[in-house]
């Protein structure tokens, strides 16, 4: 069971709003210790976007948005778009604009009586790099005995908290990477990997061959507390002797990154405090130099978009895994990064930029949280290029907002806009060339509702939204100057994400949502699976459906815990049900995964396998089971449970378990 600031972190995650630094642990507890909820009902706003109903914000969390009048002469300029990109001349221009950036800043703090307060790292920001970005493919192990991370774009690997290379299943929880052996019920641990002692935190990982790729912000205590983005590759090849063989860091807070064959590419963003304060990027001096500074990048290597809005960098690193971690190229843009889309070609960064509504007592109320978002298009070449800028009206709901088709990028956005004082949502779907002009877009289609998941299958778009259904719109992007919604269909509660089943099917995974009798709200009331049929993209139908009520699970907001077996052509997520006495306290918590397969345009439940070992490890409701995976003949539960080592001594330990397929 999460605690309650994880479940409020996790809000901030699926939402698409940034976390402020000040929301930190022990903050939310100290606010929220004496209150506890007899349920985990959660409610939703009608009408209301999760990005502005978790916008309630304290004034000081704000950073507030500026914009630079006299960007320093560039030496080399590119139009792309609506935004030019340029490269500087040398350090005293980059220096001069991170002066004018803050200058402007502070003025505008001081014109209302704001202050920014410093984060645990030394940064100055709420942009929060979000984790767990959706994804809406998959590509398939090349061994069929056990399956690869749910990912967006085939070919595309992405980093994960869970992974399986057939004879191990690597686990990060709690900063920990858990090493257990696939054996089916005798599955045991066999090693860990722990941060060292100045890292914040594991964030993910790869795994690649005879090595373990494991990405950690790093936080440095000689040199102003600095935040750090570190890539450590480790031999895995002898498990019972696991060694740290090489390691690369970049400024900033770690973001995002995918690999392609045995090229990783890296997103952090570097918060600048001062002129000094460059991006940064290189091997670490020294082996045991664990406060040894990478190198300032060249000028040549740093850009800034036309009217940067904050001294934030976009760091993106390229890195040759196949001998350790050899950098390629590392480049810097003044921006920040939110979410990573990547194919084979290019890797577009986006980052939203906020602007700020009535102020109510000590809080602002974002009347529409998010303004625009920056789109950075980045070339994967050995130079790996920043190519083209653009803003988008509105922000995206997560990286499988976007697509790139025959060099055309498309970006489904909502956007809000305030109309005599009420705050109006509307949805369109962009299209741009690939110098990112803006080509076509579509008309504004479901007002007051908000986007909560995006799948592109060839020149057809489809979109969920959300109010009080779940309308899935059908998107012709065919004619990419004239985009068209082509039909549309409704159902109760909203998917967060689309699987394609076949050329006609797409399978929805979300909530199932229902009204309240005492409030004017909806509530989250469990886990729903909805079939539609696309065979006729101007009348979709909605096939099948099943409801889990009062059931969770980590799919919901996370497609890559999505199990997906093309063996056995079916698919497992893993759930958490409560059970409910009449006044709403938990009698009874069940941890498991359910199995189900789509036949005769029917979803078919094949089971519902309860884990024995979660549930014999639930004591106050301390277990969590989050990711599943597949070995062979067995699916293996991965999670957390509390175990009691004596009076009033426990430990949060990571647990695994399995089960046979029927």
């Amino acid at each position: 069971m999460k605690t309650d600031y994880e479940f409020i972190k996790d809000k901030f995650d699926q939402s698409g709003v940034n976390a402020p630094e000040s929301l930190n642990e022990d903050f939310v507890l100290e606010q929220i210790k004496d209150t506890k909820p007899k349920s985990n009902k959660k409610p939703l706003i009608a009408g209301l976007s999760a990005a502005a109903a978790l916008a309630i914000i304290t004034v000081s969390a704000l950073v507030i948005t500026s914009v630079i009048g006299g960007i320093p002469k560039p030496v080399t300029v590119l139009q792309s778009g609506t935004a030019k990109l340029s490269s500087f001349k040398s350090s005293d221009d980059v220096k001069k604009a991170i002066r004018e950036i803050n200058s402007e800043r502070a003025k505008y703090m001081n014109d209302n009586e704001l202050a920014v307060e410093e984060n645990a790292a030394g940064d100055s920001s709420i942009n929060y790099a979000q984790k767990n970005d959706a994804a809406a493919g998959s590509a398939k192990s090349a061994d069929l005995g056990h399956n690869s991370t749910y990912t967006q774009y085939t070919n595309v690997d992405e980093a994960d908290t869970v992974k399986t290379d057939g004879r191990y299943i690597y686990y990060l929880n709690d900063s920990t990477i858990t090493v257990f052996s696939a054996e089916g019920k005798n599955s045991k641990k066999v090693a860990e990997i722990e941060p060292k002692l100045n890292y914040k935190c594991f964030e993910d990982f790869y795994v690649s061959g005879n090595k373990l790729i494991v990405t950690a912000d790093y936080s440095t205590q000689k040199y102003a507390n600095k935040m750090y983005t570190v890539v450590d590759v480790y031999d895995i090849s002898d498990i019972n002797s696991i060694k740290l063989a090489d390691s690369f860091s970049q400024s900033g807070k770690y973001c995002s990154s995918r690999m392609i064959g045995s090229m990783m590419y890296v997103v952090s963003t570097h918060y600048s405090n001062n002129e000094n304060d460059l991006p940064k990027a290189g091997k670490k001096r020294g082996a045991t130099d664990d406060e040894a500074m990478p190198d300032e990048l060249p000028c040549s290597d740093i850009y800034t978009v036309e009217n940067p809005s904050e001294a934030n960098f976009l760091v993106v690193s390229s890195i040759d895994t196949s001998n350790g971690a050899q950098v390629t190229k590392t480049k810097a843009i003044l921006g920040s990064a939110d979410t990573v889309y990547c194919n084979t070609e290019n890797l577009f960064v986006t980052a939203a930029e906020y602007e700020y509504g009535s102020k109510y007592g000590d809080f602002y109320w974002f009347g529409s949280a998010v303004k625009n978002t920056q789109i950075v298009k980045v070339d994967l070449n050995n130079k790996l290029d920043f190519t083209a800028t653009v803003k988008v009206d509105g922000y995206i709901d997560n990286q499988y907002a976007l697509d790139e088709k025959d060099g055309y990028l498309r970006v489904a956005t909502t956007a809000d806009r305030n109309d005599s004082g009420n705050r109006i949502q509307s949805n369109r779907l962009y299209i741009f060339d690939k110098n990112l002009k803006q080509v076509g877009r579509t008309k504004a289609f479901a007002e007051n509702e908000s986007i909560k998941a995006v799948r592109y299958i060839g020149d057809t778009a489809y979109v969920i939204t959300y109010e009080q259904t779940d309308p899935l719109f059908v998107i012709d992007t065919k004619d990419v100057k004239n985009p068209k919604i082509l039909g549309e269909v409704k159902i109760s509660g909203f998917s967060t994400m689309l699987v394609p089943v076949d050329d006609n099917t797409l399978l929805g995974i979300g909530y199932h949502t229902q009204d309240e009798d005492y409030t004017d709200m909806e509530v989250q009331e469990g886990i729903k699976l909805a079939l539609f049929d696309v065979s006729n993209k101007a009348e979709p139908k909605v096939l099948d459906e099943k409801i889990f009520k009062n059931y969770e699970s980590q799919v919901q907001f996370n497609p890559k815990a999505l199990l997906v077996n093309f063996e056995r052509n079916d698919y497992t997520i893993p759930y958490i049900h409560w059970d409910y006495y009449d006044d709403d306290d938990i009698r009874d918590t069940q941890y498991g995964v359910i199995n189900f397969k789509i036949e005769n345009s029917k979803l078919k439940i094949v089971d519902e396998y309860k884990s024995n070992r979660f549930n014999q490890s639930n004591r106050d409701d301390n277990a969590d089971l989050e990711r599943c995976v597949y070995v062979g003949d067995y699916i293996y539960m991965l999670g957390t449970a509390t175990e009691y080592k004596g009076d009033e001594i426990d430990e949060i330990v990571a647990i695994i378990d399995a089960v046979q397929y029927k």
